[in-house]
């Protein structure tokens, strides 16, 4: 057997152990929503906006706002404190929002104040269901809870077909 430099490093490359993978990295927008901390996957982030006010939409849910002109495309603005069980906050002007979308659903969730953007590598389980909750984040001491976007645009969705049929 003709041994060599490069027949041995091969030879160690194969014997080696596996060297494990990198826990994946969460990129996680952090926010307050009613005085509570909550977090969403940045991939489901598109911009934060400041929105003057809304155009009212007659016999619309209690959720929504109105709508905001972004840039030229017409965006639902709405409130998820309901779904959350936490107060509804109605600001009038100076309307922060998050602007989340999981195509072809997009809206302008209201929120108070956005705290950063942090990677995690851990989402922690809950503890009781939450059917718009995918898990915890730690952040310093506080947790963070981690919205599910896609449940939280669809439940929306669901709600105004819903209420669609019944004006039928």
């Amino acid at each position: 057997m003709i041994e060599s430099p490069a027949a041995d490093a091969i030879a160690d490359r194969l014997l080696a152990p596996p060297v494990p993978e990198a826990a994946p990295v969460l990129r996680a927008c952090l926010f307050l929503l009613a005085g509570s901390p909550f977090a969403v996957d940045v991939r489901n982030v598109r911009e934060v906006a400041v929105f003057d006010g809304v155009t009212i939409v007659p016999r619309a849910p209690s959720w929504l706002l109105g709508v905001a002109n972004l840039r030229g495309v017409v965006v639902p603005v709405v409130e998820i404190g309901s779904l959350l069980d936490l107060p509804a906050r109605r600001p009038s002007t100076g309307i922060m929002a998050l602007v989340i979308d999981d195509a072809p659903l997009q809206a302008a969730v209201v929120i108070e104040v956005v705290l950063g953007l942090e990677s995690h590598t851990h989402v922690m389980p809950l503890r009781a269901r939450q059917d718009l909750a995918v898990g915890l984040l730690a952040h310093g001491d506080d947790m963070f809870t981690l919205l599910d976007v896609r449940k939280i645009l669809a439940t929306l969705r669901l709600d105004l077909q819903g209420r669609d049929k019944e004006d039928r």
